[in-house]
């Protein structure tokens, strides 16, 4: 564990932020006073939800030998209380120095590394598991953090370890911690999901980063942002990171000219997109003269019902691609890495023949085949963009009808909802509506604001539990039809009240499989 490897003197540490603190030495830094003890820091910040200051008297009861606790008085800035064995050090603007106290506790882990950051609505996960799979497959031990937790690259044998608040990005604190546990590894790249709140939260902010990636923006996280404009200028603070050399944009996504004309002209822009005419390509490839404009993008994508495959086309080559991955933004999600892999320096050959050899991401348009019933996709998919791009998808890998299981959480957006019943109508031939995290809200409740925005409400079906809902397609289901099942993916709970409980879609959608199969047989 890295906390033994990185003991220190608060003294050492605290003059790079210019105050003279006591010589008091400890092993690691918490923002849960939970996790405290003699030899961790406790470090007391305001957050969104809750004020950390509120613990320093827990802190202070489990031994606590140093707290570090946010003031909003300049002067006060390193002044320090002892309270019983507890040294109290007071910091001004602590929460944008986390990532900096942070950094420099666990030796600027980042620096010694390359690093990936990938933000977007959707398909962060996918982009980031894609890239750190092929960067181990063409030699480079890599490892990812984000939605699905942390972890170094081992195939089929990779261990998740979840961060304790479930957040897409760790704090700053943890996320550091991270980093360091993967250099002692011996890890040289890592990708790393950069969501909105973390970028806005300054979890990342002395994180260096190679390769920005932007993938798409649409509607998400208004209860938190409050407006579009908001979220997508909280998106683009990536460009605002340390050391960033280089950025790869969406050109089928408009929001991408944002981040053009934002980034500082010494980036360089790796252009990536699917092209429908030759349009796009002739345009960056008049731009693909300069150092500083590359491309990256798909043509004659076609879908299949085992994949799909496209001809590349890029400042480094072309070439051809099969994959047995469904849906046009998986195109995009590769793309994307293939940009940054060229973009590090690696072998166009070696790249291709990586990546037709890659292996789709657990609960992102994952297909699980039935013999003698439609087969199944489960996805992440929980926006109303996400939703349309997978329904559209399945329409082209199919000749039957299309089946959507979806619901919307409770507690969070509620003009969300009559917007996926939307999505959901347009691309899919029979709806119906299940739970998804309902929290402290009735699950018909939801449901109801999900079917105030279809036009024909009557045409979809409730069904609460999700796993009935899920055997009820397949029992009505065609064999040449496709069931959607959306919004849970690669998770495995489900929030109903106060109460969590286990519920994994994809061991659910296994153990159908294996027991119609048995009917049948």
């Amino acid at each position: 564990m890295v906390v033994s490897a990185f003991t220190q003197s608060i003294r050492a540490l605290l003059a790079k932020f210019e105050i003279d603190a006591p010589d008091i030495r400890v092993e690691g830094l918490t923002l849960d006073s939970r996790e405290v003890n003699t030899k961790l820091a406790f470090i007391a910040v305001k957050g969104h939800e809750r004020d950390g200051r509120e613990f320093i008297p827990q802190a202070i009861s489990l031994g606590a030998r140093v707290i570090m606790a946010q003031t909003d008085d300049s002067d006060a800035h390193g002044q320090m209380e002892m309270r019983d064995h507890s040294m109290i050090i007071s910091i001004y603007q602590l929460p944008s120095l986390l990532s900096s106290i942070a950094g420099a506790f666990y030796d600027y882990p980042a620096q010694k590394m390359m690093t990936v950051a990938v933000t977007g609505t959707n398909g962060k996960t996918s982009t980031v598991q894609l890239l750190t799979q092929l960067k181990d497959a063409l030699g480079t031990r890599s490892a990812s953090i984000g939605t699905l937790g942390n972890s170094i690259f081992e195939g089929e044998e990779t261990q998740w370890k979840t961060t304790p608040a479930a957040n897409t990005t760790p704090d700053a604190i943890r996320m550091q911690y991270v980093l360091a546990e993967f250099v002692q590894s011996q890890v040289r790249h890592t990708a790393f999901e950069a969501s909105s709140h973390a970028l806005v939260q300054g979890r990342l902010g002395n994180v260096k980063t190679d390769i920005a990636v932007f993938t798409n923006l649409t509607r998400d996280h208004l209860d938190y942002h409050g407006s579009m404009e908001e979220y997508a200028k909280a998106k683009r603070l990536l460009l605002t990171q340390p050391g960033l050399s280089a950025v790869v944009l969406n050109a089928n996504d408009k929001e991408s000219e944002h981040w053009d004309a934002c980034a500082d002209k010494s980036i360089t822009r790796i252009w990536t997109g699917i092209e429908n005419d030759t349009k796009l390509v002739s345009t960056y490839q008049q731009d693909g003269a300069s150092e500083k404009t590359k491309y990256c993008f798909a043509r004659s994508a076609e879908y299949h019902d085992a994949g799909c495959r496209f001809e590349i086309q890029s400042s480094w080559g072309n070439a051809l691609i099969s994959l047995p991955l469904f849906g046009a933004f998986n195109v995009s999600n590769v793309l994307s890495a293939i940009a940054v892999l060229l973009q590090q320096g690696e072998r166009f050959e070696g790249v291709v023949n990586a990546v037709n050899a890659i292996t789709p991401v657990a609960g992102r348009m994952e297909v699980f085949t039935f013999n003698a019933n439609a087969n199944v996709v489960v996805d992440y998919a929980h926006t109303p963009d996400a939703l349309e791009k997978v329904l559209d998808s399945a329409r082209a890998h199919t000749e039957g009808k299309v089946w959507c299981v979806f619901g919307c959480g409770g507690d969070r957006d509620k003009g969300k909802r009559p917007l996926m019943g939307q999505a959901a109508e347009a691309g899919a031939d029979k709806i119906i509506i299940t739970t998804d995290n309902s929290r402290s809200e009735a699950a018909e409740a939801i449901a109801k604001d999900i079917m105030d925005g279809l036009h024909n409400p009557d045409s979809a079906v409730a069904i609460s539990d999700r796993e009935t809902a899920i055997r009820y397609c397949l029992d009505q289901a065609a064999t040449n039809d496709i069931i959607i099942v959306a919004g849970k993916g690669h998770e495995n709970y489900q929030i109903i009240g106060n109460e969590t409980i286990n519920y994994n879609e994809r061991e659910v959608v296994a153990k159908l499989q294996q027991l119609l199969q048995q009917e049948y047989s």
